[in-house]
Order: structure tokens, then C-alpha cells, then sequence
């Protein structure tokens, strides 16, 4: 699996509220980097649960709307906006887990 891992700072628009961001380009890779997202994507899912695209997760919070604990998964969200297909990760236990589970491939 092919991935890029970025400590986010104010420089990213999501630091706020993760502290790492796991990229699967597509345009770096070819296909692999889709195939490589869905596959992190289903793990983080069985592992963390269900979480939102992270703009969609942004509008559940600003809502006027009371949240209830599982309305907004905390340790994950998503994005694939353009080509860019990404995976924001709350803090250094979530990369852990995930670098673990998600050995970089060389090739």
C-alpha cells in the first residue's frame, strides 16, 4: 500500500480538528492510489466505525441540530475531492494503528 503521511499544521484546513492526513493520489500513483484508499477507507471503518466526509462532518457540527456522541466519529473522516483521495487521522495513536496495519510498499 501506498500512502503519504502529512502532520498537519495551520497551514492545512482541517488542523483544527486532526492531526495527520494520509493521502492515496491518484495522479502519483495511477489507479493504485484509489484501490489503496478504498482498502484503508474499509479498514478504518471496521476499526474506528463510520465516519462522514469531512466537509459533511464540518456542516453536522456548525448545525444548530444537538449531536449525540456517534453523530461525529472523532478519530477519522474523509475526503476525495478532485483526484486527491485522503483519510485525516485525530492523533499519533489512530497513525500508529494504521502504519501497523499498513506496511509502505517499496515498489
Amino acid at each position: 500500500m501506498k500512502y503519504i503521511v502529512t502532520d498537519m499544521d495551520r497551514r492545512h484546513s482541517h488542523h483544527a480538528s486532526f492531526n495527520y492526513m494520509l493521502e492515496f493520489s491518484k495522479s502519483v500513483w495511477h489507479c493504485t492510489g484509489v484501490l489503496d484508499f478504498d482498502r484503508a477507507r474499509r479498514w478504518m471503518n471496521r476499526t474506528y466505525g463510520w465516519s462522514q466526509e469531512v466537509d459533511t462532518r464540518i456542516a453536522i457540527k456548525r448545525s444548530n441540530a444537538v449531536l449525540q456522541d456517534a453523530d461525529i466519529n472523532l478519530h477519522w473522516a474523509y475526503s476525495t475531492v478532485y483526484k486527491d483521495y485522503r483519510i485525516y487521522l485525530k492523533g499519533n495513536e489512530e497513525l500508529a494503528f494504521f502504519q501497523l496495519a499498513h506496511v509502505q510498499s517499496n515498489s
